[in-house]
């Protein structure tokens, strides 16, 4: 392996690696920041709060109808096509696009049905996950790291995708730093009650203050 190939299994390594935390900070952040407003409401604004618990309600029981009236037994889409039909994919890179329907020659979860070995299924299918995602996101770098792993013909990767992989890290640690570094964040994870307590009150202030302002 070159240095070059090196290099890039690195980096699509590390990226996807950083991808898959960034995705479960934010789905934390974002579950924490609901349940810090639903307290905030409750406290401050408790006749707004059941109003809006009783919409929610009424939201889940509707989207429940709804959902009993959907065919039961509908024409399951063909996964290998499904990423085609969104516009953010019809934009990928070409070279994307052609790894991608390699590995799905290959990985595709209709061809693994009749797998005997579980280890090497279970690997495939890991794998179409994150060529799929790579498609996705239009990741060239992450999408040659799984056809590399499957001896699937690779385009030689330029210093200037090597460059743009290196980029896209930075702006996800960023973006981390940024999540971790928030008052929601430090009470979601402070295990100290006292602690806790302050840092929801001085939550609490400050979105009294901003809801006051808005008034």
């Amino acid at each position: 392996m070159d240095i070059l190939k090196r290099k890039m299994k690195f980096l699509a390594t590390k990226l996807s690696a950083l991808q898959s935390e960034f995705a479960v900070s934010k789905e934390i952040f974002e579950l924490a920041s609901r349940e810090v407003d639903s307290m905030f409401k409750k406290k401050y604004f408790p006749e707004a709060s059941i109003l809006e618990e009783d919409q929610d309600r009424d939201m889940k029981e509707y989207n429940a109808d709804e959902e009993a009236e959907v065919e039961v037994n509908p024409e399951p889409p063909n996964p290998e096509e499904l990423p085609e039909q969104t516009s953010a994919l019809k934009n990928a890179d070409p070279e994307v696009k052609k790894m991608f329907k390699k590995i799905a020659s290959q990985c595709h979860p209709d061809k693994l049905q009749d797998m005997e070995d579980g280890f090497e299924k279970s690997k495939k299918e890991q794998l179409y996950l994150k060529a799929r995602q790579a498609l996705e996101s239009n990741d060239v770098l992450i999408m040659a790291d799984v056809a590399s792993e499957l001896g699937v013909e690779v385009p030689e990767i330029t210093e200037t995708q090597l460059k743009q992989t290196e980029q896209k890290i930075i702006d996800i640690k960023r973006e981390l730093s940024m999540i971790e570094s928030t008052a929601v964040w430090h009470w979601f994870f402070t295990e100290d009650s006292n602690k806790k307590d302050q840092i929801l009150k001085q939550l609490f202030q400050v979105m009294y203050e901003q809801q006051n302002a808005r008034s």
